[in-house]
């Protein structure tokens, strides 16, 4: 990896997921750029405040998030950068990330707080955008090394000629284990788990990866079993293409375990160049 982006908006959730992200570029080399939306504030809103008050208030931001790298670049060794955006945060990133070579966002989520079940947050949008590998880092997670992957794979999800690049670069980066995981949703059938790692296997022919089954009629449940079981370091999903509301109430795995999950989980695009 070149550039990992760490989204912040200096809360608890964000900081956490800055210091994994800054500990992760150090361990591959990668430069850390420290990503900010700049929001007006509500009393300059409801004041009507002149533009010069509003670019004060931008300098002052932009000066903090300087800060902010400068001692983040001295404390762990690496290089760091930053970007001031302006207004929405999703739309801010997509921008960048469709106009910078960004090969990694980094995102905190507090993950505890039930009302991220019913209503989302910023960081289960930015999953629906699906233009770069997402890594979310659940609050008071600190980063430990990552030593090994549990990919949830569902084979009728992946596209056709998704070479899961990125998964592999990151395996033999940080010299991870890998193990796919695959929940048999009607109960263990030996010729189905032939198909799917002849499947699998055409895929990630080039890397050493182990294969684990749990059987259970849902999904999530089944993968919640082998997080526990596994205790894996990160969980790593391939989610296909539905909205965030749906993916909560009809079953979209990937949304679920956003905010049920306590191991950072790693959300990679459904395309070919990922």
């Amino acid at each position: 990896m070149k550039t990992i982006l760490v989204a912040t908006d200096y809360s608890d959730a964000a900081n956490n997921a800055v210091e994994y992200a800054a500990s992760l570029a150090k361990e591959t080399g990668a430069e850390l750029l420290l990503f900010n939306v700049f929001k007006i504030s509500i009393h300059a809103s409801n004041s009507m405040a002149s533009t010069s008050t509003i670019d004060h208030q931008f300098q002052k931001s932009e000066d903090r998030l300087e800060e902010a790298a400068a001692e983040i670049a001295e404390r762990h060794g690496i290089k760091v950068d930053y970007r001031l955006a302006k207004d929405d945060t999703v739309e801010s990133l997509r921008r960048y990330t469709a106009s910078h070579a960004v090969d990694l966002v980094v995102m905190g989520i507090q993950s505890n707080l039930i009302e991220y079940r019913i209503f989302g947050n910023t960081t289960t949008e930015v999953i629906q955008l699906m233009q770069f590998p997402l890594l979310v880092v659940p609050n008071e997670i600190a980063y430990n090394g990552i030593e090994k992957m549990m990919y949830a794979c569902e084979t009728s999800y992946l596209k056709e000629g998704c070479e899961l690049g990125f998964l592999k670069q990151m395996v033999r980066e940080l010299n991870a284990k890998l193990e796919v995981f695959h929940v048999l949703t009607n109960g263990s059938d030996t010729e189905d788990t032939k198909e799917f790692e002849q499947s699998v296997g055409a895929i990630l022919h080039d890397i050493d990866h182990t294969y684990r089954y749990v059987s259970n009629s849902k999904v999530d449940v089944g993968i919640s079993v082998g997080l526990e079981q596994q205790a894996p370091d990160l969980l790593v999903m391939v989610p296909h293409k539905i909205g965030f509301f749906e993916s909560l109430f009809k079953g979209s795995n990937t949304g679920q375990m956003t905010v049920k999950t306590r191991v950072p989980l790693l959300v990679i695009p459904n395309e070919k160049a990922c």
